[in-house]
């Protein structure tokens, strides 16, 4: 029948005791995590890859923009050239044996196939300032169509760089047979940095560029 009521103040005496003794652990749990944080992120800073590098085959032409064409110029189509599975990637390769080693430094700024695309036409735009030469499909039959094949593009840990390729100019013309060739091309220089084997890869594309014979073109 009887209820003994709390002595006042015995409560609010008891929370400072128990907030004080929860305090220490609670700062020392937060102060542990943000430790182990700045800690991770140093590590993370001290060990960071080096940026990567995207390269291009051919550097842009800085020189005097191109003329205007007249209306008969011709149109020469180069179609997006076709390269083995294996190459035809980001990875700038170099082949060692039997085995294709990637760079972890660098690597092709667009699929292979379309740099090499991008350099020999113009390369062959530089050739024939008289006509559009160009990479990009056109509305209408292109007075020409230029296709390559390119069966081997390697670069050996020993500084040799082979190309072998085959390549047909076809006419819009239906009764005007295609012209067709082939070259099996090299170039020599060191491969110990990504750039110098970015520059045997371009330097063997040029040779290739060379070969096709846009200057008979009528």
């Amino acid at each position: 029948r009887y209820c003994l009521a709390p002595r006042s103040g015995q409560r609010g005496r008891a929370e400072p005791a128990i907030a004080a003794d929860w305090a220490a652990p609670v700062t020392a749990r937060v102060s542990l995590r943000a430790a182990v944080r700045l800690g991770a992120a140093v590590l993370l800073t001290s060990c960071a890859a080096p940026p990567l590098v995207l390269y291009t085959l051919d550097a842009p032409d800085t020189g005097p923009g191109a003329a205007a064409l007249s209306r008969k110029a011709l149109v020469i189509e180069v179609t997006r050239v076709s390269l083995p599975d294996e190459l035809d990637s980001q990875d700038i390769q170099v082949r060692r044996g039997s085995v294709l080693q990637a760079s972890h430094q660098g690597r092709w700024a667009s699929r292979l196939s379309v740099g090499a695309t991008g350099l020999l036409t113009g390369r062959l735009a530089r050739r024939r300032p008289d006509a559009l030469v160009t990479d990009q499909p056109q509305a209408g039959t292109p007075s020409y169509r230029i296709m390559v094949n390119i069966s081997r593009l390697d670069v050996t840990g020993d500084g040799v760089a082979v190309l072998e390729a085959d390549w047909q100019v076809v006419p819009g013309n239906p009764a005007v047979p295609a012209r067709r060739d082939r070259a099996s091309l090299r170039a020599t220089g060191p491969v110990a940095a990504d750039r110098e084997v970015v520059a045997l890869i371009s330097a063997v594309l040029g040779q290739l560029a060379d070969r096709i014979d846009v200057a008979a073109l009528r």
